[in-house]
């Protein structure tokens, strides 16, 4: 069985009223997340986060099905907007000068080997001036699609570049910014809005992901003393890896959303950076 990291929801849910409310997704053959909120006073109404076990990430179609049949948010319920993401580590970001329509599939096949039970898929967005490219296996996102009733599918990684790139060129700074859920870093560098680099990592211990962090820094050609550090996604101050960050990083910060939905007191002990990237994808 799999782990439920944070399951909490205010008593203002209504299940009569979903129609105003807007329900984001970030899914991965290994985690499950997602964000109600009340589209009409901006408030955040739920939120849940759920590590898929060894077993369960075998068969993650019939995994999904039980996870949503026994969440009573979920479970034949149907909102006025619900957006799915995917967190899969196959996925390049081609500039639109070099992109050519036709066969997506080709940039990805110059970094990993796509099978046959995956689905390639593609997005283009304006303020990447880009086309952010990724797949997954299709069975998988066609469950996803199928028992969530998704308005739309993406990347998260496009939204999160998108957002880290706005405030890099509303403080025209240079930043290091770093999302993490179940073991894995999404981290790129960004220079007055511009993206320098980008890349997802597994990690296996504190260890691992610090000597990702610097990597970023150094393929980016900033000093950790000097360019501040990003976090959101599920990292704590008392965690180990927010400690070992700090060790070698001077300015840690937590990223903020500029509209941040309306906390309820059962939710207002959450930290907004734990949902930050929900959030983007709205």
């Amino acid at each position: 069985m799999g782990v439920s990291n944070y399951d909490i929801a205010t008593a203002a849910f209504r299940r009569d009223r979903t129609q105003d409310y807007e329900l984001s997704i970030l899914t991965g053959v290994d985690s499950f997340a997602y964000i109600i909120r009340d589209r009409t006073q901006n408030q955040l109404l739920a939120y849940r986060s759920y590590s898929f076990g060894r077993e369960e990430q075998t068969d993650y179609p019939a995994a999904l099905q039980r996870l949503i049949a026994a969440d009573e948010r979920l479970q034949d319920t149907r909102y006025g907007k619900t957006v799915l993401a995917w967190d899969t580590p196959v996925l390049t970001l081609v500039p639109a000068a070099l992109y050519t329509p036709g066969n997506p599939t080709a940039y990805l096949d110059q970094l990993t080997v796509i099978g046959l039970d995956d689905e390639v898929r593609h997005e283009h967005f304006q303020e990447l001036d880009g086309e952010l490219i990724y797949a997954a296996r299709r069975d998988h996102i066609h469950a996803a699609e199928e028992q969530l009733h998704a308005l739309r599918t993406q990347h998260y990684g496009g939204a999160l570049l998108t957002a880290w790139g706005r405030r890099s060129r509303r403080l025209g700074e240079e930043s290091i910014s770093c999302s993490i859920r179940d073991n894995r870093l999404f981290l790129a560098g960004h220079r007055n809005g511009a993206l320098l680099y980008f890349n997802t990592f597994r990690y296996d211990n504190s260890q691992d992901g610090v000597y990702y962090l610097l990597l970023a820094f150094d393929q980016c050609g900033f000093t950790p003393d000097r360019v501040p550090l990003y976090l959101s996604g599920e990292v704590t101050t008392s965690g180990e890896l927010y400690n070992q960050f700090y060790r070698y990083v001077e300015d840690v910060r937590f990223s903020a959303y500029p509209t941040p939905p309306a906390a309820p007191p059962e939710l207002s002990g959450l930290p907004p950076h734990l949902y930050f990237d929900l959030l983007c994808l709205g």
